[in-house]
């Protein structure tokens, strides 16, 4: 399967407990060969930003930061497996954690939502 996360948008469908990006944040990505990029904003997320690159077919790493609406600056960094949904949409999984605070660490599973599912 050939990636494309360009101009797609995901939405956390399972997040651990000590994350911060809830079924209310939007993330917005895009992509140049093997980088990827990302804007996320909502729920208790104010801004955030991600920056990664594909390690593999179905694999990537990335770095993330964010503001939340507490005014609490958070980064973190996440190895991503990427796949595709029954009904064709793309989603993937992380392994998750934060490089400053608590450096508590997670798992978490977004899936993409389709232009039409916005919007609900």
């Amino acid at each position: 399967m050939k990636l494309s996360l360009d101009n797609r948008v995901f939405i956390p469908v399972h997040n651990s407990e000590s994350g911060v990006a809830s079924g209310k944040t939007r993330f917005h990505f895009w992509q140049e060969g093997m980088v990827f990029y990302a804007d996320y904003f909502g729920g208790d997320v104010r801004e955030g930003h991600i920056m990664g690159q594909f390690t593999a077919e179905n694999k990537g790493d990335m770095l993330y930061h964010c503001l939340t609406t507490d005014k609490i600056l958070k980064a973190g960094k996440a190895s991503a497996l990427f796949s595709q949904t029954e009904d064709g949409r793309l989603a993937f999984d992380l392994d998750w954690e934060w490089i400053d605070g608590d450096h508590s660490w997670g798992k978490s599973r977004y899936e993409e939502v389709l232009e039409r599912s916005l919007t609900k």
